[in-house]
């Protein structure tokens, strides 16, 4: 029972470690309890060390998770479902815990902390495994963090998860044995990356004033069952208009949309392209507008750049697409069992990471659900993006932590590739990130607003734009060599 308790409080630190709680600092401790309870001795097998992970992990992807129940909901289906995809993706998610936890029990005989490499490995697999579902990883607990996470630009996402897990583990390793030797390495490379932390946030990048552009977010707060009801269409024109129009002491370079901001098809209809025109007209500016786009028999999640003089000069089409919300897996087994699964358009993707060549700089635009995942952001900064764009729809989260925990991801976007990010939410969080993750400004979730805000166009390149996640593949094979040769560092 003791160690039962032991894995549940694990999982309440690391519930409260995320966003909107985002108590950063419980993280560091988050996973004392778990592994105190699965220490290796002559009455714990690693098949119990697993059940015991697996219990930490479900639990606090429970309650990190919590806002699907809501989200389904907001879709049209009962609760009922709600509750059995989050148990479903929950236990999935528990699983890479409970592995963990089963390697941990394998090799704790030796230099325990080494383990934090095998964390990081599973995180990686986690990120790609099954189109890949990387939400909440233990790194993006750190968002409020600052100095620790500006190793991202070396190490990505990895190295700050990294971190945490190795103090953790020398925690840990303190106690059992009662000394502060092993302390010693650890806690020397948790100091050198905070000196680096520091001096990167004391030393920003500059650059003389006349190089920034200004750039404005229009957040519509479009109600979800509004966006698609044709009877509600001129209300959304009507408030675009207005925002996109609104007068401001700050004349914009660029004027982004959120996710999905157009009411229908813009390219295929004409009135919603020459709406889009004359705002394009009068403003004078350019605009990044999103929309669905249909082609050559496919569905397309969308946005284009349209010039001062009214005309779309170039667009970029979702490459991520969301599972069970972009496309089905199994759509013909599983539409017998839950009725929206027929509704859902069946949208594709496209192979390309293109830069589109604004008034404000090269755009690296990603969409929704892309921008967690790092490698894929990468991949447009290294073709040239000197500002990130993340354009996103989260009114199906409605007022959970969803909303919070999608916009500290794009944290860590900024401070990987060393880029300003715009980010453009219907219902919020829209906001400006500069390089070091600091959100410049914000605002609200389920306000209408315009933010406006000067920023850089930058092409420097990072060590991890350049080279992505060279740190994962390092942990992995260093995880190999741990678990194949385990029982030769026993006889060391």
């Amino acid at each position: 029972m003791k160690k039962i308790l032991l894995s549940v409080l694990s999982a309440i630190f690391l519930i409260l470690s995320f966003p909107k709680t985002s108590l950063w600092f419980l993280a560091w401790i988050s996973l004392v309890p778990l592994f105190l309870a699965i220490q290796n001795d002559a009455s714990l097998k690693p098949l119990k060390s697993f059940l015991y992970g697996t219990i930490t992990g479900l639990l606090a992807n429970l309650g990190i998770l919590y806002w699907l129940v809501p989200t389904f909901s907001a879709a049209g289906e009962t609760k009922f479902i709600g509750i059995f995809v989050l148990l479903l993706l929950s236990l999935y998610l528990a699983l890479y815990y409970g592995l963990f936890c089963l390697f941990y029990s394998l090799l704790t005989t030796y230099y325990l902390p080494l383990t934090a490499f095998i964390w990081v490995s599973l995180e990686f697999l986690r990120t790609h495994l099954f189109t890949g579902f990387p939400w909440a990883q233990l790194g993006y607990s750190q968002w409020n963090n600052l100095p620790i996470i500006q190793i991202s630009e070396f190490t990505g996402i990895y190295g700050v998860s990294f971190l945490v897990v190795l103090v953790n583990l020398i925690i840990v390793k303190i106690i059992k044995e009662r000394t502060l030797k092993c302390a010693s390495t650890g806690f020397l490379l948790i100091l050198i990356c905070l000196i680096f932390g520091f001096y990167k946030l004391k030393n920003p990048i500059t650059l003389k004033p006349y190089n920034s552009k200004t750039i404005s977010i229009l957040q519509g707060n479009i109600d979800q069952y509004k966006k698609w009801d044709e009877t509600y269409k001129r209300e959304i024109l009507d408030t675009y208009t207005k925002l996109a129009t609104r007068p401001s002491s700050l004349v914009p370079d660029l004027i982004v949309w959120p996710e999905s901001s157009v009411p229908g098809f813009l390219k295929n209809d004409k009135n919603l392209y020459d709406w889009i025109s004359d705002i394009a007209k009068k403003t004078n500016t350019h605009h990044l507008v999103a929309s669905n786009d249909y082609r050559d028999g496919n569905l397309y999640n969308s946005a284009f750049l349209v010039s001062s003089d009214g005309k779309i000069i170039d667009e970029y089409s979702k490459n991520h697409l969301v599972p069970f919300g972009e496309y089905i897996p199994l759509r013909n087994f599983l539409s017998k069992f839950i009725k929206v699964v027929n509704e859902i358009g069946e949208f594709s993707a496209r192979e390309k990471y293109n830069v589109l060549n604004s008034s404000a700089g090269k755009l690296g635009v990603n969409i929704c659900f892309e921008a967690i995942f790092p490698n894929e952001i990468r991949k447009s900064v290294k073709n040239g993006a000197e500002i990130i764009v993340n354009l996103t729809n989260d009114g199906w989260y409605l007022k959970t932590s969803a909303p919070y925990q999608h916009f500290t991801m794009n944290v860590f976007r900024a401070v990987e590739n060393s880029r300003f990010v715009v980010r453009a939410a219907n219902t919020g969080v829209s906001g400006f990130i500069d390089p070091a993750g600091r959100a410049k400004s914000k605002t609200k979730i389920f306000e209408t607003a315009v933010l406006s805000d000067k920023l850089f166009a930058l092409k420097h390149i990072t060590f991890y734009t350049k080279f992505g996640d060279i740190f994962a593949y390092l942990c992995i094979v260093i995880s190999i060599i741990l678990l194949t040769f385990r029982k030769k560092f026993d006889k060391i």
